[in-house]
């Protein structure tokens, strides 16, 4: 099974045409104060050290604003193009050094980030200094399909 990693982080590859997420996940205590205005810089202190340089690259070259979540969560297909070799091992069809044991707990994270902005969208960049990448993930999810839980 070839793994994907947004994939593994968040949804499936299966997921490229779906926008998904949960409402009331989304607007658990303490995501606005996680989120608002994130950026790279900051994201990647939260990712194992064999993850950064994958990340950072990938979120400057999916086509998104570098620090526009909203949309590197929409654009998961390009984004995942882009870390997977990076960061998967051979072993796992990548160049990279990341285990599975180091990838594996960044899955909640990912899957907690994307729900979040997701659900959101651009309310927690609302007077935030970052460039964003509104027509692109506007573009994005018009050509999906969105699933909303509660």
């Amino acid at each position: 099974m070839r793994l994907h990693v947004l994939g593994l982080f968040a949804f499936s590859s299966i997921a490229s045409a779906q926008l998904t997420f949960n409402v009331t996940k989304a607007h658990e205590t303490g995501n606005w104060d996680k989120y608002v205005c994130l950026t790279n810089k900051k994201f990647i202190e939260r990712v194992p050290d064999c993850l950064k340089k994958c990340q950072s690259d990938a979120a400057k070259k999916d086509g998104c604003a570098e620090d526009d979540f909203a949309c590197h969560c929409v654009n998961t297909q390009a984004f995942s193009d882009l870390v997977e070799p990076c960061a998967f091992p051979p072993e796992l069809g990548g160049h990279g050094t990341c285990t599975t044991d180091e990838l594996g707990p960044v899955r909640g994270i990912i899957t907690d980030l994307c729900n979040f902005f997701n659900a959101s969208l651009y309310s927690a960049y609302e007077d935030c200094p970052q460039p964003l990448s509104k027509d692109l993930t506007h573009s994005i999810i018009e050509c999906e399909e969105t699933v909303i839980t509660y």
